[in-house]
Parts: C-alpha cells; structure tokens; sequence
C-alpha cells in the first residue's frame, strides 16, 4: 500500500479510538476497550476491502475478490457487534459459500478475450501527438454525453462500472491528426454517431450483449466486431476507437 493510504488509516485508527473513548467516559457507551477495539478492527476491515475494491475498479491494482470478501466479513463482524446479526471474528467459516459465488463470476469475467491496444500514428508528422497525454477518466456508477456543440474530441481513456455513454461526433470539433478512444465498462449500453465523411477504426468486445456498427449486427457470448472505413489508412484526420464492455449493447451509426 502506498504511504498516502496508510496515514490514511492511521488517522482514522485514532479519530475512532477518540470517539470511542470519548463516548464511554460520558457515559453514552457501556463497553470496554476492548470490545471497542473489536469495532475498530472490523471497521478497518471494511475499509481496506472498499480499498481494495476501488483500486482494481480504477485500474490501480487491487482485487475485487479480497476486497469483496473483507468488506462483507467486516460489515458482518460489525453487525455482530452491534446485535443486528449472530456473527463474530470466529465466523468467517460461515461464509465458505462466497467461493461459489467467486468461481462463478471468473467463469463468467474470465476467459481469453481480445487485447485492443489503441495507438497513435505520428509517421511522418511532427511527434506532438506522440507526446499528447490521454484524458483518463474512472467512474464506478453514472452515465456519460458527449453531445455538445463543437465539443472537442481528444484522445480518452474511459473506465466505468455500470452506466451509458453517447458520443455524438457530427457535432463534436475533430481535430486533423489520430484520436485514440478507449471505452471499457461491467455493464451499460455505448452509442456513438459518426457524420459521413469522418474515417475510423473501432474494435468493438462484449462479453455477453450486443454488438452492430453500421448494420453489421452480431449478439450472444463473447462477440468482437471490427470495423475500418476505406480511406482510413491514408487519412490524416481520423478516430481510433476500442470499446469493451463486459454486459450491453455496442452502437455504431453514420449521418
């Protein structure tokens, strides 16, 4: 873990224990440290599974397996303790049924599927798109337009969990070099709008869902469409697109 993380959970470590103390010198609390401590350590938990959770979402590592399986250990030990459920620390054999529910999701997540690797092409320019950073973007639920007038297309990196996005580059301001997009998502439909004399290429993956990029339709299980329009490799003025979805649909049209 990173230092910033780690004096995250110290300070919340000792924000805790002060509430805690706090509360049982005034007499709102009748239990001992001990039992206080209980709390904190289930609370901690909890945490570091969200952590780990988040950072596998954002691409920085982590594990949703780990980080699902504390976090509900954790919030159970915490209902424990405050009586909601019959569940302490020595329960966690109880919960033997998640390794189900674990395989069932690599079965389904798992498995070979098409790497898309979106370049930028600077041969025979002047490099500056070489040296063109990528608008990075990571979010776990919410939907996404890209409709504005004269919106300006630049090169993206997209991450979401559930949610839809629509790209409408008929208004979009385009500029005269390669544009990289990459679009990765668990869940949500993805539609973009092309005008007529714009080139692309798109690599289109769904996992289970829907895939149709200028009539060429394709649906079921681990589907991939690829599409590149005549003049791509010649033109200087073009969008290079890949989108992964793990469940939806893939839209693509042309005005």
């Amino acid at each position: 873990m990173r230092k910033g993380w780690l004096q995250f959970l110290l300070a919340f470590l000792l924000i805790a224990v002060g509430i805690i103390l706090v509360l049982e010198n005034l007499g709102v609390i009748e239990k001992t440290l001990y039992f206080s401590w209980g709390i904190i350590i289930a609370a901690c938990l909890t945490i570091i599974g969200l952590k780990l959770w988040w950072d596998r979402i954002t691409g920085n590592g982590g594990s949703w397996m780990a980080g699902s399986f504390l976090f509900i250990y954790g919030v159970l030990v915490l209902l424990g303790k405050v009586n909601v459920i019959p569940f302490t620390f020595g329960d966690v054999l109880q919960l033997w049924p998640l390794l189900f529910i674990y395989i069932g999701f690599g079965i389904f997540l798992g498995g070979s599927k098409p790497k898309f690797r979106v370049e930028v092409d600077t041969n025979g320019g002047d490099g500056k798109a070489a040296k063109k950073k990528h608008k990075k973007q990571h979010m776990v639920i919410g939907d996404h337009q890209y409709t504005a007038d004269n919106w300006k297309v630049e090169p993206m990196e997209l991450r979401n969990v559930v949610g839809d996005y629509h790209f409408d580059f008929t208004k979009a301001f385009i500029p005269e070099e390669d544009t990289p997009i990459s679009v990765k998502g668990w869940a949500g439909d993805i539609k973009m709008l092309m005008p007529e004399h714009l080139e692309f290429r798109i690599e289109a993956f769904v996992k289970a869902g829907n895939i149709s990029i200028l009539g060429k339709k394709t649906d079921g299980i681990n589907r991939t469409v690829s599409y590149e329009t005549p003049g791509y490799q010649e033109a200087t003025r073009r969008l290079t697109v890949a989108i992964e979805l793990k469940a939806g649909d893939i839209r693509v049209d042309k005005v």
